[in-house]
């Protein structure tokens, strides 16, 4: 803000005899902030100042002061800093405006540094930079109810190492329209729990419309931003938010209420790795189950129990974004992005644009909700993730936005639903000749599996992590050292993956893009049920590209699922319709033997009922010929893969004659398995190669329809 000087003339009739006609748009026009403080106090020493007057006055303060200061209006007041070096706290009683012109510090060896028991509104062109030393929590730089940041640049650095002091306490909300604050919790090198931001009082907010906000933190289990109190929340709707966060389980922004953002940029930085702490009073002293009986583990004996908690950038009970922009860089092992981890949470991406990359790796050790009689919970591995919900019985939807999001860790996952995962409207319609898609996902994952020695009957504990090369050996060691065995197929894993989804996944419309390349690289999972309405979905992986444990629906949509070394799409439900296919545009292409482009663990799962499908992969295996469906499945007769690698397929027999372009396939293992179908098929259809296709472009990867 340019702010001119106050002419001598405005100051002479400010000052002048009663009785003097003050021209307040003269005021106005020259300096309008003075309009509130006409009068004007000169502060060149500690000590108390007071005006209870019914207009507000303008306390400054230039130069070095060495000694306390305090000051209380009955009205709204101003204290302006020119230039001042203060070395003891600044009290403010009631509401005040902290006005910066020029550079100024407030440096001390107390608590605090600016005290306000009101509302403190601080602007002006000027900055000024705040250090304190704390020695008990709640206490730092600024203590105050409110404070408003409507411009100036603030420099907060705490000089202390005292659990749970923050760079700015507030028992009210906190607002940004303009301006800079930068908090330094990190830089002294503090280990114990720091805030940033602490908001200490039930159902207040933190806002952040303009200007810039940024807050390093480090040590255990630190907070740039603590909605510390039920009903707390925090908006975006403007500026920067700048969030480094560099200890081992700490957070960017953390509360049990939601985090809203409607613009500007959210910009986060993670290198603090997993923290195991006790899980029973979370003090991370050790938590001691003793064993008696070797039905639960493979010896008895005492075991120490931890819980995990990694670092996150952003983790609220519900998160809602609908524009903006987020950049978030986790590197820590375990770190994370974005997670709604209500109960019953909302994670609920309407718009923006989201650039994630999380690449540290899995965690070795995570035990959970063990008590000590029943140690029944099934084994959670921590790995890095970009976006996710934690709770069963939550919802993730996106519906808009453009999202890039990379996993490089052992184990890495794009986007973990533990419950419900919806993309894209009911009824939307999207196709892949569209300019834009609503919303547009591109998840890659690079990590490989982790192991675990760990039973899948989740009769074992979690002990570790192994190589692949080490599988043969029965000795896993536990963090406190004792032993559990585990081999062969007791020994569990986590894949690397784009998409999972604990709950049902449904895709309505939009598009998806998932990439993996490593062993275990999974494309998108459903431990439950996947509905694919439509949309535009597309998958190059290694391992499976579609897992649905329960069924697999398609009921329109373009599909197309490259698979180097598992089947394209893979259903493992018992049910006679663990695979249908409605409509819609299906390519199945993998190069694996014995792989296959759809696999049904159910000999009579698949039906189709419709749409265009072309699996293109090895020996049928458990893809029946004969669809139970309306329309029947026809498998083509085998044939070298290097005669269609590169080539259309043309399929005539159908209502219609179908052109596919198959891609180059990585190995063949002799010959492949063709497995077709097109709408109206009543017998075989004449399969062939062609070197180019004719008929109506889909703009989806070389089929035409003639």
């Amino acid at each position: 803000m340019n702010v001119k000087p106050i002419k001598s003339s405005v100051l002479a009739v400010m000052s002048a005899a009663a009785g003097v006609i003050v021209s307040t748009t003269a005021i106005s026009a020259e300096r309008p902030e003075l309009l509130a403080y006409p009068f004007k106090t000169s502060v060149t020493e500690g000590g108390t100042y007071a005006n209870g007057s019914s207009i507000g006055t303008d306390f400054v303060i230039s130069g070095t002061i060495s000694s306390a200061l305090t000051f209380s209006s009955d009205v709204p007041y101003r204290v302006t800093l020119d230039g001042a070096a203060v070395s003891e706290t600044i009290t403010l009683s009631g509401d005040a405006t902290l006005w910066l012109v020029g550079d100024n510090v407030i440096e001390t060896t107390a608590a605090t540094a600016v005290s306000s028991t009101g509302t403190l509104t601080i602007g002006g062109p000027g900055s000024v930079t705040l250090a304190s030393a704390p020695t008990k929590k709640q206490t730092g730089p600024i203590v105050a109810e409110n404070l408003v940041v409507a411009g100036g640049d603030v420099f907060i650095v705490l000089n202390a190492d005292v659990k749970n002091v923050a760079g700015i306490t507030l028992t009210g909300d906190y607002v940004q329209i303009a301006g800079t604050v930068d908090i330094d919790c990190a830089s002294y090198g503090a280990v114990n729990k720091v805030n940033g931001i602490l908001v200490n009082k039930k159902g207040k907010s933190v806002t952040v419309e303009g200007g810039q906000l940024s807050v390093a933190v480090c040590g255990e289990k630190s907070v740039g931003v603590s909605l510390d109190k039920t009903g707390t929340t925090m908006l975006l709707s403007g500026g920067t938010v700048e969030l480094a966060v560099a200890g081992d389980g700490a957070k960017g922004i953390k509360g049990d209420e939601s985090f809203t953002m409607t613009g500007g940029l959210l910009n986060a930085s993670v290198t603090g790795n997993v923290l195991y702490e006790n899980y029973e009073d979370g003090d991370g002293s050790n938590y001691v189950v003793t064993v008696s009986s070797t039905s639960l583990l493979s010896s008895t004996g005492n075991y120490v129990v931890q819980d995990a908690s990694p670092a996150y950038a952003v983790k609220c009970g519900n998160i809602a974004i609908s524009g903006g922009t987020v950049r978030v860089s986790a590197s820590g092992i375990a770190s994370r992005g974005l997670c709604a981890d209500a109960d019953g949470g909302i994670f609920d991406i309407s718009g923006g644009f989201f650039d994630v990359t999380c690449s540290g790796g899995a965690s070795n050790t995570i035990l959970e909700m063990l008590d000590e009689t029943a140690l029944t919970t099934e084994i959670d591995k921590a790995t890095a993730c970009g976006l996710r919900t934690s709770e069963s019985n939550s919802v993730f939807t996106i519906t808009g936005g453009t999202l890039n999001l990379v996993a490089n860790g052992t184990g890495g996952k794009c986007i973990v639903a533990k419950g419900e995962l919806v993309v894209g409207t009911s009824g939307q319609t999207t196709a892949p000749s569209d300019s834009a898609f609503l919303p547009d996902i591109q998840a890659a994952t690079y990590g490989t599996q982790i192991y675990v020695a760990a039973k899948k009957q989740k009769n074992y504990l979690s002990v570790g992590t192994a190589m692949i090369a080490d599988l043969a050996s029965t000795t896993y060691y536990f963090a406190s050292n004792k032993v559990v065995s585990a081999s062969g197929d007791n020994v569990d894993y986590s894949n690397p993956k784009c998409i999972k989804a604990e709950g049902n996944l449904t895709m309505h419309g939009g598009r998806i893009r998932g990439f993996s390349q490593a062993e275990g690289g999974e494309g998108f999972e459903s431990k439950k049920v996947m509905t694919i309405n439509g949309g535009v979905f597309e998958a190059t992986t290694y391992d499976d590209c579609i897992n649905a444990s329960e069924s697999l629906v398609v009921n329109g949509g373009y599909l197309y699922c490259g698979a180097t070394n598992n089947d394209c799409i893979d259903s493992n439900g018992s049910g006679s319709d663990s695979i249908v296919i409605n409509d819609g545009i299906v390519l199945c292409f993998t190069a694996a033997t014995p792989e296959i482009g759809i696999d049904t663990d159910n000999s009579s799962g698949l039906k189709i009922n419709g749409g265009t499908v072309v699996s293109f992969g090895s020996a049928a295996g458990n893809m029946v010929v004969g669809s139970t469906g309306t329309l029947a499945t026809y498998k083509g007769t085998s044939v070298s893969a290097s005669t269609y690698a590169g080539k259309y397929l043309k399929i005539t027999g159908g209502s219609k004659t179908v052109y596919v372009k198959v891609p180059s396939m990585s190995s063949s293992s002799g010959s492949v398995s063709l497995v077709c179908t097109t709408d109206g098929c009543t017998s075989a259809p004449s399969v062939s190669a062609a070197s180019s296709a004719s008929g109506t472009s889909q703009n989806f990867h070389g089929v035409y329809f003639q």
